[in-house]
Order: structure tokens, then sequence, then C-alpha cells
């Protein structure tokens, strides 16, 4: 997997990825049950969108994000750390271990998972917090120019 064709960075789409992120984020909020599926399914999209939106920031287009990372937290959360995302929640990763099956697989969206995440829910919330803030102040910085991530 390349990134070689890069891009400009594109920081209105970066900032519209990670403004849908903080809802999908706000939407987690409001689950009745914080172990409910619809609720997991939420913090996989924030995760995703943040990631990508870094990503973004870095030059990476959405074309590529697309393409070859789909919907794999893991190998989302993987290329961003190599393009430069340095402020990685601690935790992070074991959430994106225990979504990103049932997320890419499609069975979140459909209900039919409940996944085991690995910590409490306000643990869960507060590192998809922490992400965004740290994609934020990225966005904000306009860290970014080109980078590779193979």
């Amino acid at each position: 997997m390349s990134c070689r064709q890069r891009r400009r960075p594109d920081r209105r789409l970066a900032e519209a990825l990670v403004g849908n992120a903080r809802s999908f984020y706000s939407v987690a909020q409001t689950a009745s049950d914080p172990t409910d599926g619809s609720r997991a399914y939420s913090l996989a999209i924030a995760i995703e969108l943040a990631l990508k939106a870094y990503l973004v920031q870095r030059g990476i287009t959405d074309d590529w994000n697309r393409i070859h990372l789909r919907h794999d937290l893991n190998k989302a959360l993987r290329c961003a750390r190599m393009a430069g995302l340095r402020a990685v929640p601690e935790g992070l990763r074991e959430l994106s271990w225990a979504l990103s099956p049932f997320y890419a697989s499609g069975a979140l969206s459909w209900g039919q998972a409940k996944p085991v995440i690995p910590m409490a829910p306000e643990v869960a919330d507060q590192i998809v917090a922490e992400l965004l803030v740290a994609v934020e102040v990225a966005i904000r910085a306009g860290e970014g120019a080109m980078c590779e991530c193979e």
C-alpha cells in the first residue's frame, strides 16, 4: 500500500471530516445503553472520520483513504501514526482492535454485533474525545504538508 501520489493537504475536507466525527461522537453520547451496538457503531465512525481527517490534512487523498483503508480502523490508525500523528490517546489501539472487525464487516451497522470493549464506556468516550482534540489541533496548526505512508 502506498500513498506516494499525494496532493496538497485539503484543510476544508479535513475540517468537514473531523466535524462529522464530532457529530457521531455526540450521537454515541445519547445512547441509552452504553453496551448497545449502536453506540459502538457511532464511536467507530467517529474514530474512522477523525483518522481520515488527519490523513487528508497530511496530503493523503480521500480517494486513497476510501480505496485502501475502507473501514479498517486498525489500518487507519497505523497509517495516521506513520503519517505523523503523535498525540495518540492511550487505549485507542485497544479500542480500535475491539471495534474494527465488526465495523469493517458491517456487523455493527446491521445491529448484529455488540463488541466487547476492553474498557469502561466512559473511558472509551474519553479516548475518542482526546483523538478528536488531537486531530483538530493538528488541522488548526496546519500540521501536514506531504507525507508518505506505506
